[in-house]
């Protein structure tokens, strides 16, 4: 990235910068997330759960802002796309695939999420062509908002011990997982109509 000013073009940040920057900062979600899944597992032995819970403020704000820095440096790319979504489902799935395991969470959660990230990436592979790259939505995008929602709301109610929501409300946000991923599905089996062309006359 450069800066013209009278003397000429100026660097501000090295190329080398810019082309792995939000790439380092997704990396981050896929970095700590043994030690998240440590310090989850720890809390079982009587461990305190404040460090689950900055770990996941951490992979959270990397989700965040990994785009945004992309985007402000001119560094998007196919690769850079397609490591923020490998980084995301790792992170879920994981993550969740824990409190399956604690008990905690019914397994089709997880199950549900994985299969609509099947879909929506054989539905892109499809779509793109001879030139293969995942083409997001916006159903999608809300789909991954809520699932590290569910996940936040894990890490506090259950690890941190708050215990704020009772057992019939954590069931109906799992509850609500299969739907919207449902949803999803949906949108990348369903024929799209083909837009008419006007014919002028």
């Amino acid at each position: 990235m450069t800066r013209v000013s009278e003397r000429g073009t100026i660097p501000i940040v090295p190329v080398v910068l810019t082309r792995h920057a939000a790439n380092a900062v997704t990396l981050l979600r896929i970095v700590v997330l043994p030690l998240f899944l440590w310090s989850v597992v720890r809390v079982e032995d009587g461990a305190p759960g404040t460090l689950a819970a900055v770990l996941f403020t951490l992979v959270a704000l990397s989700d965040f802002f990994d785009g945004r820095i992309a985007r402000w440096l001119g560094a998007e790319s196919v690769g850079g796309r397609v490591l923020d979504h490998a980084a995301d489902i790792t992170f879920i799935l994981a993550a969740l695939g824990l409190y399956v395991g604690l008990g905690i969470v019914p397994w089709w959660v997880p199950a549900s999420i994985a299969a609509a990230f099947g879909a929506y990436v054989i539905d892109s592979l499809r779509r793109s062509g001879a030139q293969p790259s995942l083409i997001g939505s916006r159903l999608g995008h809300l789909g991954g908002v809520c699932n590290y929602a569910l996940i936040g709301i894990l890490v506090g109610n259950d690890t941190l011990g708050l215990g704020w929501l009772p057992d019939w409300v954590m069931q109906g946000l799992c509850a609500l997982v299969p739907i919207y991923s449902g949803a999803s599905i949906m949108t990348h089996v369903l024929p799209r109509p083909v837009p008419q062309r006007s014919v002028s006359s």
